[in-house]
């Protein structure tokens, strides 16, 4: 225990020192590309409605490129029921621990030895590989790398950065098969993203990048000081402090805390997302992460809306992305159609964009607007089946995060079966 101590402390003085050479960037108010349609299109289209998307920023995300490493806890609790069927899971493999080994399973963040035989899918590790899923069904494989790492006795790079967003589902899906085991290594999670986001690790280096990871647990850290038999208070500061070193690479950690276990000791959590820069989502239940894995914003932009001033009709549909892309579907008219997309950044400054379309009613339907209505209606569903609306989703959330941040130094219950 003390050679592996030792190593970490010896690799965070490298990372320290190469950190500290980092430019450092200045927020400015947001700007607005408005990819599609171009200024001045004439669209002839059956639908009386027209695709606009585009991309949003801030100065202080100093880059169309984002690196976005999932963080992924794999733990033996995360075998525990998500508290919420999830209907169709989004063809997700099946897992039952008859099939592919039985994980151990915890309570109070210790392994029990081994679970009754039943199925995965809707395990806490289900819900965060369905909401990793969802948040990768948005963002823009041309500008964003995603990669996969996961942590339980320790953390292993299930896959580097990469465009190929079809291989990072794979990879998801593998993590399902595999199923949950073990403690909770959480420093070993965020100082292997840092190392790859970095560039000094597997994945290929890309100096210009928005860099983030995004950390879905159930629990608290176990390890290595407490060797996941004990709640040694040691290893939530070395996650703090390698989410504090995180920060001043420019990575930003998002939390996402998922059942009961996580907020009855948060101070792991709200630790990372505020030493790094991050968000602190705190999940009650931990199916609802569905319903706000996509709140976060890695782009400083928090908020957008489209609005065809010429009618005074706002989009029917609209979606922004976590890393600043948006699509929405706004409703237009014969002749001369004036569309503005405003913008509200983290700190409460605007930004705005125009443009003028002239629309036509035409025999062709427009098949991307039918390819976003559909994942938009498939998006919607996903999230009623969780049995609570969004916005009782979302108000459960804040109420959890002002819980969190008014206790997080609280120590978890102790357990009487530790490992």
């Amino acid at each position: 225990m003390k050679l592996s101590v030792r190593f970490f402390l010896v690799w965070l003085w490298f990372l320290s020192v190469s950190i500290s050479f980092l430019p450092q960037a200045a927020g400015v108010e947001p700007k607005i590309q408005i990819l599609s349609p171009k200024e001045g299109s004439r669209i002839s289209q059956e639908q009386s409605t027209v695709l606009v998307s585009g991309k949003v920023g801030s100065q202080a995300a100093r880059s169309d490129n984002v690196d976005m490493m999932l963080v992924i806890d794999i733990s033996g609790s995360t075998a525990l029921y998500a508290g919420a069927d999830f209907g169709d899971p989004g063809g997700l493999p099946d897992s039952s621990f008859g099939g592919f080994g039985r994980p151990q399973i915890s309570i109070g963040g210790f392994g029990l030895g081994q679970p009754p035989f039943r199925n995965l899918r809707n395990s806490v590790l289900a819900a965060e590989v369905v909401a990793s899923r969802r948040l990768l069904t948005q963002l823009n494989s041309q500008t964003t790398r995603v990669g996969v790492i996961t942590f339980s006795e320790g953390a292993r790079l299930l896959q580097p950065l990469t465009h190929n967003f079809d291989q990072v589902k794979r990879t998801l899906d593998d993590i399902i098969r595999s199923g949950p085991y073990g403690g909770t290594n959480m420093v070993d999670g965020i100082r292997t993203g840092i190392t790859e986001l970095m560039g000094f690790g597997t994945s290929e280096k890309r100096a210009d990048a928005i860099k983030v990871e995004v950390l879905l647990t159930d629990g608290f850290p176990t390890l290595p000081i407490g060797q996941g038999r004990e709640v040694a208070p040691q290893d939530t500061d070395l996650a703090i402090n390698a989410a504090r070193l995180a920060g001043k690479a420019g990575i930003k950690v998002h939390v996402f805390a998922l059942g009961e276990e996580a907020l009855s000791y948060p101070r792991a959590a709200v630790g990372i997302a505020h030493e790094s820069g991050g968000t602190y989502t705190p999940v009650s239940r931990a199916a609802d992460v569905l319903a706000v894995v996509e709140n976060i914003s890695v782009v400083g932009v928090q908020q957008i809306q489209v609005v065809n001033q010429t009618t005074g009709q706002k989009s029917t549909q609209l979606r922004l992305a976590a890393d600043g892309f948006f699509s929405s579907a706004v409703p237009v008219v014969e002749g001369a159609n004036r569309i503005d997309v405003y913008a509200r950044a983290s700190d409460g400054s605007t930004g705005h964009d125009t443009i003028t379309v002239y629309y036509q009613s035409g025999n062709q339907k427009s098949l991307d607007l039918d390819v976003f209505l559909e994942r938009e209606k498939n998006l919607k569903l996903q999230v009623e089946r969780l049995g609570k609306s969004q916005q009782q989703i979302e108000q459960d959330v804040e109420r959890n995060r002002q819980d969190s941040l008014s206790r997080p130094a609280q120590m978890p219950p102790p357990t009487e079966n530790p490992r």
